[in-house]
Order: C-alpha cells, then structure tokens, then sequence
C-alpha cells in the first residue's frame, strides 16, 4: 500500500465536506476541527527512500508551503540506509477556509451558506429542514429569495384557490411548477393542517391551487332540481371548486365509478348522480355540502371497491352503500369473474352485509364489476329502494 499523496488527502477532505456540513449547520463546526485525515503514513522498509521522497512531496504541497490546506505533523524516525529523518505521523485540516479549498468547495458551500442565512432570518421556522437537507442546500441559492417569497405568500393566504400564474409574487409564470418539490416540502411544516389536502400528491391539489384541478361528470336526476340549482344542462363535467359552490341542500347524491352506469341512473326524486373516480374518491371531500345530503355509494363488489366504499365513509360517516352485496352477486352469477388477488384486512367502518360480501369476495378472489348489472336490476333496486325510503324535506 502506497504512502499518502496530496491527490489523496484532497479526496479525503472531499469526502468528509458532507459530514462537516451537517455540524456546521447546526452549530458545532469548530468542534470539527482539527480534522484528522486517516491516510497511511508507514514508513515502507523496502523502500526508505520512496517513503523520504513521498514525505518530501506532501511538505511541498502542505499548507506551510503554500500557506493553505491539510497541516503535516512529523516526527523524527531512523532508518539504518538514511539515518534520522522526519517523517510525517499525521495529517489535519485545521480550518474551515483549509477544508474548503482543499475539497473545492467553496463556491458551493458560500451557495450554501447563503440559503442557510437567508431561510433562517426569514423563516426561521425550516430550520430543522436546513438540517435535514443541509447537502443539497446549494441547489437553491439562486432563487431562495423568490422560493421564501411564494411561501409566505401561500402562509399568508392558505388555500389561494387562483391558478399558480396569478399569485401575486414576481416570478415566471412556471416558477412554481419548476420548484414544486422544495415548496411543497416548506409548506408541509409551514401550513395549518386545514390549508393541505393530504390525500393529494400533486401540488396544486394539495395547496388549493386551481391549476390541474380535476373534473368530475355529474348528472341531474330530477328536473325539479335542475331549475332550482340553475344548471343549464342535466349532464356536465366539473371542476370540485364549482361542485362545492353549488347550493345543494335536501338531495340524494348517488355516487358511482363507471360512467356509463352514471350515465343510465334512472330519474331519481331530488337526485344527483356524481362520479367518484376510483382511489380518488377522497378528493370529494372538498364538497362539504355531501355532509347535509343523503350519499349513497355504488361501486364494483370486490375488495377495491369496499376499500373505496370505507374511504369514502371516513369523510362522510352517512354514506350508504346500494347494489353491493351478496344477493346482487347472486343475481349476476355468470359475470361473477376472478379478482386482483388482493387479500387486505377487511375495513372497520362496513355494515354486517357489506363486511360479509367483503370477506366473500376476498377469500373467493372473486368480483362483480358495476358495469356488469343488467339496467333492468338496477332500474327496478332504485325505484324499489325510492319507495321505502324516507326523503329528507327541502329546507326552507
């Protein structure tokens, strides 16, 4: 193994600039010093002279030559070719301005420092984030003022509901999507709990933007309705911001996954027929008046589709389920057909007979997809489940 080389120890500091790093942003960076640089510093007995003229190089390189870098501490060995000679023991980075130089890090660590001392005067809450995230820091040296300005923006007006081009900061009109990683991390610690949409992964939805805000396909069931709601037409597609304006009170809102079934739901007294998008089904609960109105749900009968059924009744705890239960898989036998396999712990929140289709349809590995229930079925459970009900009476 060779004796150690100024290439070397300039490895070395490189590789130990993360570590110093994190003890810095926290304070303690004098405690990181002096540094000592492991680095092999034997004498090699069959070749003294190597080892003489290896020392001799890493003096020339050191910092008493060249007045920075790595410190060479040496002490006096004898060797029978050469006598007594000094010969290096030990090697440290003494300081700070050392380290950085030796590693080639200065530029990035005065990047570095610059967000630091900005974020911490400005938002001195995300100072446990510039802990955590203190390696990567000189990504965003360059824009952290307009990153700390969009974010007090969103602090100072939570859930904006306006498109991210019309926030009233100057920056560019993709500055927000191009950032959207460090801002949705900053606003995650910075925002109340009522200003996040935590079932929401893409930004603008989770922060209440309205960009990329999604549709949902809804249908009117009842004429009465439709005028007393001022909606031109029985079918539509909407953004959930317009939904939720909507002053519905009084109604039956029938929920369902498959658009053609939402597409045939029979006339219905006070009725409204609203896709819920599979696994995205949580994003209705932005619709805050489905906690006044009677919400039914129709999903597959299989696993996923009781998953979603208990989703959706963590948000609203009056949601009943319809035509998804034993007797209509009975019915529709022959479309009966295998499932995904899954076999997840049955939902806490479901009914006796939802629970019991439940464990059927997982154990069987079998389900039953809505799309699959004859019109006729569905036409005579609805009128039947119309009759025996109890309205609610429009409010007043």
């Amino acid at each position: 193994m060779s004796f150690a080389s100024p290439e070397e120890i300039a490895a070395r500091a490189k590789n130990a600039y993360p570590r110093f790093l994190k003890q810095w942003v926290r304070g303690e960076d004098e405690r990181f010093f002096p540094y000592r640089v492991r680095v092999r510093l034997a004498v090699d007995p069959e070749d003294p002279s190597g080892t003489i003229a290896a020392s001799e190089k890493l003096l020339l390189n050191s910092k008493t030559h060249r007045g920075w870098g790595y410190t060479v501490h040496r002490e006096q060995v004898r060797t029978r070719q050469f006598g007594r000679n000094p010969i290096p023991k030990a090697i440290t980075i003494d300081t700070i301005d050392d380290l950085l130089r030796l590693a080639g890090k200065r530029d990035e660590f005065a990047a570095t420092r610059r967000v630091v001392n900005h974020v911490r005067k400005e938002i001195p809450q995300l100072q446990q984030w510039l802990v955590t995230h203190v390696n990567s820091l000189e990504k965003i040296a360059e824009p952290i003022e307009d990153l700390v300005h969009v974010s007090r923006y969103f602090v100072d007006n939570p859930w904006p509901d306006c498109y991210a081009r019309q926030i009233p900061v100057s920056v560019d009109t993709k500055f927000v999507d191009r950032h959207k990683g460090v801002l949705r991390q900053w606003l995650d610690l910075l925002l109340p709990a009522s200003a996040i949409d935590v079932n929401e992964s893409t930004f603008a939805l989770r922060f209440g933007l309205r960009d990329d805000q999604s549709h949902h396909a809804m249908r009117m069931l009842d004429p009465h309705l439709l005028v007393e709601l001022d909606l031109p037409y029985d079918e539509m597609s909407l953004p959930l911001r317009s939904i939720a304006a909507l002053p519905v009170n009084s109604a039956t809102v029938l929920i369902v996954e498959n658009r053609l079934n939402l597409l045939t739901l029979p006339p219905t007294p006070r009725g409204i027929g609203l896709r819920g998008e599979g696994n995205a089904v949580a994003r209705l609960e932005r619709i805050k008046w489905l906690h006044d109105n009677r919400v039914l749900y129709w999903g597959d009968i299989d696993v996923d589709g009781f998953l979603i059924l208990s989703r959706l009744r963590n948000l609203f705890p009056h949601v009943e389920s319809i035509m998804m239960d034993r007797d209509t898989m009975a019915h529709h036998e022959r479309y009966v057909v295998e499932g995904n396999g899954s076999t997840p712990a049955a939902p806490a929140n479901l009914t006796a007979a939802e629970a019991d289709a439940f464990a059927f349809c997982s154990q069987d590995n079998c389900r039953l997809e809505q799309e699959k229930i004859g019109q006729p079925f569905v036409d005579r459970t609805m009128a039947e489940w119309i009759a025996t009900s109890v309205r609610l009476a429009p409010t007043s």
